[in-house]
Formats: structure tokens, sequence, C-alpha cells
């Protein structure tokens, strides 16, 4: 047995030369999420959950990353209506576990991206760091106007 007490034959040195292997090894990964199906609604109070999910799996294999970059767009499929940016509100949520199920855990905000002449979208992005071995990401939207339509398109960017 080592000093480690890990009883695997492995120096520290041995452990670390073979972690920064498998950093090198792994390549970045773009997920781009499933888009909204054609009618997706806020309820009466302007709000909305979206689960992000590709190709119907909501897990992400996220062990080998270091990071996560997500960029998401909430907009109404009417040209009619626009989005108030002041009150809109979006944040990202995330579970960690998928035999806990649905334990959904907020873990940042995500500010509008906000363009010179006004908006008819929510646009941002965030950098977030990996915090488990497989992840699922949600929207969570508020200040929206109510029981209105909206569509949301996102990607997930992980970086080892």
């Amino acid at each position: 047995m080592n000093n480690s007490g890990r009883g695997d034959g492995a120096t520290e040195a041995d452990r670390s030369d073979r972690a920064g292997q498998a950093d090198e090894s792994t390549a970045p990964l773009q997920a781009a999420f499933d888009p909204t199906p054609e009618i997706f609604a806020t309820d009466a109070g302007g709000t909305f959950t979206f689960p992000l999910q590709v190709e119907g799996e909501a897990f992400l294999d996220t062990g080998p990353y270091d990071e996560c970059r997500l960029v998401v767009s909430v907009w109404h499929p009417s040209e009619r209506r626009s989005i108030d940016l002041d009150r809109a509100y979006i944040e990202v949520r995330a579970a960690f576990d998928r035999d806990e199920g649905a334990r959904w855990v907020r873990i940042a905000e995500v500010e509008p991206v906000v363009p010179a002449y006004g908006s008819d979208s929510f646009d941002g992005w965030i950098v977030l760091p990996v915090l488990a071995e497989a992840t699922a990401f949600a929207l969570y939207g508020a200040g929206f106007e109510a029981r209105s339509r909206i569509q949301v398109r996102g990607s997930a960017y992980l970086v080892p």
C-alpha cells in the first residue's frame, strides 16, 4: 500500500499524469438542445419551466468537462408581441442525479444581451462550472406575458 492509502500502487504523480492525459484526449462537445414544440405557453402569471433535452434525453454526460457554456434564446412566434427585458427573468436549474428524479436546483440567472434598438427576444449566455458526472438542465422564466406562446432554443458547449 502506498502513502495515499488508495492501495492501487500508483503514486500521486502517476495519477496526475493520467488525469492530464485524459483531459488532453477529451474533445469539446457541442450539444444543441431540442427545440420547443410548435406551441409552448407561459402560465397565467407569465412564467414557464422548460426542460432542456438532447434527442429526448435530459441528462448530459458532463463528467469529463470543466465548464459548460449555455446559450439560450426565448421569443414569441407572433410578430405582434415583444419581450420586456426590464421585466423578463430566466434562470438555469439543474439536476445532478439520474436516479433521484426531478430534484432541481437553481444554479444561475441568465442576463439578457440587450440590443441597441429594443428586442423581440430574450437572448443570453452563461458559463457554468461542471458540478457532476451527469447533469440535466432546465430554464425557468418569469415576467413574460401571461398565457403567451413562446419558443426556446438553446445549446451547450462543454469544455475540458
